[in-house]
């Protein structure tokens, strides 16, 4: 069997995760059948099983791919922040941080196949939820959890915490998931950059209004 160039063999891996990605993401993983993969990155059905030995293999190389994607859009981010002990720079650094996903999130073309991948994949334990959670979202999490109790003055690992940084950043996935609802019901004919806008202003409205009703009074 002759060798395959390595350029081109890199550039069948990406599509069949690209493709694994957007198909596991608006099917679901037991619905997408290889053939349907295989035809999607126009690659030999042969090629999955050289690549990441199945169909299984695929699946978490594209959850890979999306942690890396989403990490390299909040990971410098987070590492260059440190607000000290300054609960309005810790407020402004979370701001900043969701912010930042939200332009990715609402403003880049993959993005909806990244944001419909992980709805399906974080709502099934195994091998992928295990990997995206530990890799991924436990770390990111535990970094805005940390502002968002700074920013307050609240304990970072409490309830309120850290359900309240789950419901800042589920705003911005739903504004993702759910952007045909949202531009139906708000009569835009596209969602451009003014009203990608309007979305993040509520955001970061939503944001304040935390950590102001939920502040500690200072002694």
């Amino acid at each position: 069997m002759p060798s395959v160039p390595e350029k081109a063999s890199d550039h069948t891996r990406t599509a069949l995760v690209m493709a694994g990605i957007r198909l596991f993401g608006a099917k679901g993983f037991d619905a997408t059948s290889t053939r349907e993969i295989a035809a999607a990155a126009n690659a030999n059905i042969g090629s999955i099983a050289y690549h990441f030995g199945g169909k299984e293999g695929l699946r978490l190389a594209c959850a890979e791919m999306v942690a890396r994607r989403i990490h390299g859009i909040v990971g410098p981010a987070l590492a260059s922040l440190d607000p000290g002990d300054d609960p309005a720079r810790a407020q402004a650094a979370f701001e900043q941080v969701i912010m930042g996903v939200a332009d990715f999130l609402l403003g880049q073309v993959e993005a909806r196949d990244i944001a419909s991948f992980m709805v399906r994949e974080m709502g099934v334990p195994g091998a992928v939820f295990e990997k995206v959670y530990a890799e991924f979202i436990l770390p990111v999490h535990r970094k805005l959890c940390s502002l968002l109790g700074l920013a307050t003055g609240q304990d970072p690992e409490s309830d309120l915490i850290r359900l309240g940084a789950f419901s800042i950043a589920g705003q911005v996935i739903y504004f993702r998931i759910g952007h045909a609802v949202v531009a139906r019901r708000m009569e835009w004919e596209a969602a451009g950059p003014a009203e990608m806008a309007r979305i993040k202003a509520v955001i970061l409205g939503n944001i304040r209004a935390f950590v102001a009703t939920n502040r500690k009074p200072v002694r």
